[in-house]
């Protein structure tokens, strides 16, 4: 109902607004009026002792009703802005703070000046409504700065309790301030902060323990545990940092003991994960390249002794190209061995011999060349001086040598022919027309050639085979031109 006055009353403001200046003055005139006849009445008679005590409480003034209609629609429109101001400003302002809590008094007191202000001007009682409605929006604007004060004060203790960690104090503190504004987000965090502070205490006896009993991993757990209810610790997130460069370094060190101790122990994985650990806790560490450079030479060592095992094992086996290709890896590791610079010169040569001698053994006939023999006679001695480090090679060595002497050995070859064709070997010499007939020619091959007059002349290859004391060949011209 009021609500809809305020609309009526807002429409006809205007029109009335010069009305409104008259009613005004009229009313402190005579208010003026008024206040002059309490003073001649106050003045003339003697208080009695109620009357000087109520002097001590704000007693209401005594209005009178205003009898014109254009002082009346003046003050009731008066009476509407003032309600407007208060129900759509103070009172949502009040409905924040739960006055009941903080003080119930003052609570009855502002509920029954707006039931007076209500109810006067709901029985045409103008002047005494805009009274009433005064009265109630200075309760209401000295009720909302007491409460400010209030709560910068509630604020202020529940802080300082906070960072004293006194959980009660603060506690209560900052429920006092959520009466004054129960939506401040400030006021809803502290509070949240304040739940936190057992757990801050505990954690903060936990951290100191842990510090005194040198316990730096179970120290830096407890402080990020702690940093994440109090971000803002400085202190703490200086000690954590110190702890933090603490351990990594006690990481690092472990590190690099272990990777040494792998080293010597000739553990190359072990060593290697070792390094990888300390190379990601601090990549560039002088550190990091002397184990590097240690674990360098040990892999070298490694594979130096790999290959010498392999070689000699090759040599005990007879088996010198693998000797060799082993000695020369074992050579790369370490280029400056003389020792082993002549293992690899002797296994080489015989290696080179052996080659050499089997290529004149694939072909054995060429050993009736002087020249081709006389290389073979070479590799002959040459292997001989090797035979007690390589039995096969020496094997190989008279193999040749027999060899040698079988192909320079003469061979009796049985010339079978029928006495008319001409027989001759190429390249060697003639054998003329014969029945049959014996001569000398070391083993290899030969073409023995037959002519007669009148038929086709007819050619033979041979092969004289080794180890043989005789040999016979037919060669007759018997295919007529």
């Amino acid at each position: 109902m009021i609500n809809e006055e305020i609309r009526r009353a807002k429409q006809a403001k205007q029109q009335r607004l010069l009305i409104g200046v008259i009613i005004v003055l009229s009313l402190i005139l005579v208010t003026g009026l008024v206040l002059f006849s309490l003073n001649n009445v106050r003045f003339n008679s003697t208080p009695s002792t109620e009357e000087t005590l109520s002097d001590t409480q704000p007693v209401p003034q005594k209005v009178e009703e205003p009898k014109n209609e254009e002082d009346i629609a003046a003050l009731r429109q008066a009476y509407l802005d003032a309600f407007s101001f208060y129900e759509n400003t103070l009172k949502p302002q009040l409905e924040k703070i739960d006055i009941d809590s903080w003080d119930k008094t003052l609570a009855e007191t502002i509920k029954n000046q707006e039931k007076t202000a209500v109810d006067t001007f709901g029985t045409g009682q103008y002047a005494k409504a805009k009274q009433a409605i005064d009265t109630l929006t200075q309760t209401a604007e000295k009720t909302l700065a007491d409460s400010e004060a209030a709560f910068e004060k509630a604020m202020q203790e529940a802080q300082k309790a906070y960072d004293n960690y006194d959980y009660q104090t603060a506690r209560l503190a900052i429920d006092n301030a959520l009466i004054q504004k129960a939506d401040s987000a400030d006021a809803q965090a502290l509070a949240k902060k304040i739940e936190n502070i057992p757990q801050i205490v505990e954690l903060n006896e936990a951290i100191r323990v842990a510090k005194n009993e040198n316990n730096p991993n179970k120290e830096l757990s407890l402080i990020e545990e702690l940093l994440k209810i109090e971000p803002d610790r400085e202190e703490m997130k200086q000690r954590a940092q110190v702890l933090r460069t603490q351990l990594a370094e006690s990481r690092f060190n472990q590190a690099i003991s272990q990777a040494y101790q792998a080293i010597e122990q000739q553990l190359v994985e072990k060593a290697r994960q070792a390094l990888s650990q300390a190379e990601k806790i601090y990549p560039s560490r002088p550190e990091n390249k002397e184990v590097k450079s240690a674990l360098a030479q040990l892999e070298s060592q490694l594979r130096f002794n790999q290959h010498i095992v392999a070689a000699e094992k090759a040599q005990q086996a007879d088996n010198w190209e693998t000797a060799k290709q082993e000695l020369s890896a074992a050579l790369k590791e370490r280029p400056a061995n003389k020792d082993l610079i002549d293992r690899l010169n002797q296994a080489k040569r015989i290696v080179e011999i052996d080659q050499n001698i089997q290529g004149l053994l694939q072909n054995p006939y060429r050993l009736s060349n002087p020249a081709v023999k006389a290389t073979a006679d070479i590799n002959v001695i040459q292997a001989e001086s090797f035979g007690a480090q390589s039995p096969s090679l020496a094997k190989s060595a008279q193999h040749l040598k027999s060899t040698i002497n079988a192909v320079n050995t003469p061979v009796n070859v049985n010339v079978i022919s029928d006495g008319k064709t001409f027989v001759s070997v190429r390249g060697v010499g003639k054998v003329g027309e014969t029945t049959g007939k014996t001569i000398q020619l070391k083993p290899g091959t030969y073409s023995f050639e037959g002519k007669r007059e009148g038929y086709r002349s007819k050619l033979i290859e041979v092969q004289i085979p080794l180890n043989r004391s005789d040999y016979q060949v037919t060669v007759i011209a018997d295919e007529r031109i």
